[in-house]
């Protein structure tokens, strides 16, 4: 069974692929809906399709999609919403990329906030342009990755410790850092 998710100008179509008549009967409706589309009249881009396969099995159908005679890409992820899914729904890719991007920002706001001496004012703009990337969708953060809640730990505790270098002129040591969340009431990214 064929099964359709709309939300603005996106569309997908998802299928549990058994067996190579599921895949036919895939490729069958990806026809009716490209017929559809031409006789009113609406343009797909089809460069813009893409299939993404999610399965446990070493070997799966990789059965070759065409949309109007042309093979649609197969990847490997795929953005929708800021989020990245990926073939295993595992989630390492969107982790990785959140901390990447939080990490960019924290450099920014540290860079623009060299005159400010506010706590409140720079925690203000952490929450704003750090913390909030990292807590988008944070519902897929699986707490058993510990070494992906550490990297996030550590974006944290990387800012804590230039809020304390802003108050007091020093930077701490790592093994001090744990106690910086204290000073700063600030709470634990991820709860345990």
């Amino acid at each position: 069974m064929v099964r359709r998710f709309a939300l603005k100008d996106d569309l997908k179509w998802f299928s549990s692929i058994r067996y190579n008549l599921d895949a036919v009967l895939l490729q069958i409706d990806l026809d009716c809906r490209f017929k559809w589309c031409t006789d009113n009249k609406l343009h797909l881009n089809i460069e813009k399709c893409s299939i993404l396969s999610y399965t446990r099995k070493a070997q799966h159908l990789n059965h070759v999609y065409k949309i109007n005679n042309l093979v649609l890409s197969r990847s490997d992820s795929i953005t929708d919403l800021g989020i990245i899914f990926g073939t295993k729904l595992d989630f390492f890719q969107h982790i990785d990329s959140m901390a990447c991007k939080a990490y960019r920002r924290l450099g920014i706001l540290k860079r623009k906030t060299r005159e400010f001496s506010s706590e409140i004012a720079l925690k203000v703009l952490y929450y704003a342009h750090v913390r909030s990337n990292l807590e988008y969708c944070s519902i897929i953060w699986d707490l058993n990755y510990r070494n992906k809640i550490e990297i996030i730990e550590r974006i944290q505790t990387n800012f804590l410790r230039y809020l304390f270098y802003k108050k007091n002129g020093i930077y701490l040591q790592d093994a001090f850092s744990s106690r910086l969340r204290d000073i700063f009431n600030m709470p634990v990214c991820v709860p345990d």
